[in-house]
């Protein structure tokens, strides 16, 4: 079965490619194993394993054996490096930077990505994602919240609008905000 054409880039094969380069290149001081990358990129593991054989045929990655399992890392001094990390910055980038950057902020119990880029992600018709809308579900302590998408914020290049809810309200989608949120598509960022 031939992989669907990307949603957020072009330039790349797939979504899976797309999602796989992100968690790497975006996180170059990580290792990853390959079930670590099929998981990210909500993909197979035989699908992972041939786009990480693809980057080590081109050494744009490194790979270090650990009894039976293979992790992997992206080597930093290709002279590609910054263009890819460019590339997936504009276009993956979120998904693999974000849940480190909430990562242990009071309250914080769910995050999802909507507004255009989740549309795009979710092969649906939208326009062009020119910034990235995070919604917080939790009772969040807002200060740290907006620390860390600032931090966020430099790292890709684009500006994050944070959106916060309690618990409740979103459970219930009792406001506004939630009916239209839940109503569209969404990507939930994963917290573990």
């Amino acid at each position: 079965m031939k992989p669907e054409r990307p949603a957020l880039s072009p330039l790349l094969r797939s979504d899976a490619q797309g999602m796989i380069l992100a968690q790497l290149f975006m996180n170059p001081d990580d290792g990853f194993s390959l079930s670590d990358l099929a998981r990210f990129a909500r993909t197979s593991v035989p699908t992972a394993m041939r786009e990480v054989d693809r980057l080590l045929d081109a050494q744009l990655i490194t790979a270090r054996m650990f009894g039976r399992s293979r992790l992997v890392r992206v080597n930093r001094s290709h002279s590609l490096f910054d263009a890819i990390k460019s590339i997936v910055s504009h276009s993956y980038g979120p998904a693999a930077v974000l849940p480190a950057a909430l990562y242990g902020i009071d309250g914080l119990e769910q995050a999802f990505l909507f507004g255009p880029w989740a549309t795009r992600l979710k092969r649906e018709v939208g326009p062009e994602p020119t910034d990235v809308d995070l919604l917080l579900v939790g009772y969040v302590n807002r200060i740290e919240a907006a620390r860390a998408a600032a931090r966020v914020e430099g790292y890709l290049g684009r500006s994050v609008n944070v959106q916060f809810v309690s618990s409740s309200e979103w459970q219930n989608a009792s406001n506004d905000l939630t009916r239209e949120i839940k109503s569209k598509p969404m990507v939930e960022l994963d917290l573990d």
